[in-house]
Parts: C-alpha cells; structure tokens; sequence
C-alpha cells in the first residue's frame, strides 16, 4: 500500500493522524483542531445531523492528506521510521 494511501485513511479515521504519518507535525496539529472545534459546533448546533458533519469532516480530512501527499511528490522523508519532527514541512 503506498504511503499517500496509508496517509489517506489514517486521516480519515483520526484527522491529521495521516498528516502526522508524512511527517508535517504542524499540519496534522492544525488538522486536528479543526476537526475538534467543528465537532464541538455540531454538537453544540446540529445534533441531529451530527453523523453527517463527522463524516464530511473525516472525507475532508482525508482529501487533505491526499492532496498534500500527491503533491509532496518527494515525501519528507524516504525512511518511514524517521516520519516525525520535520520542521520544514510545519507551515500552513
């Protein structure tokens, strides 16, 4: 499986965690929050359609890893065990 895919889904499961796996620490940290503070919101406002706005945060979340995969085309990192603390791939 290659890593944009394994990147895919962790990010779908956990947002920023597929971000985290490529090694941009502050993208997923950001990632995260804002995955949190929308599902605080919903529900805070939209109980009812609280499954709805879980899953399109988490096919967001996904396509932003996909994305930022795709285009990295030389990922941060060539050893996978060396994935985290890159502070060069830390900005927005």
């Amino acid at each position: 499986m290659s890593r944009t895919t394994v990147a895919t889904l962790l990010n779908f499961l956990v947002p920023g965690a597929g971000l985290w796996y490529l090694g941009y620490d502050g993208k997923a940290i950001k990632n995260f929050a804002v995955a949190v503070v929308l599902g605080v919101i919903g529900l805070g406002s939209q109980r009812e359609h609280v499954l709805y706005l879980f899953l399109a945060v988490a096919a967001g979340s996904a396509g932003y890893a996909h994305s930022i995969a795709r285009t990295a085309g030389s990922l941060p990192h060539s050893d996978p065990s060396q994935h985290h603390h890159n502070s060069q791939n830390d900005g927005a």
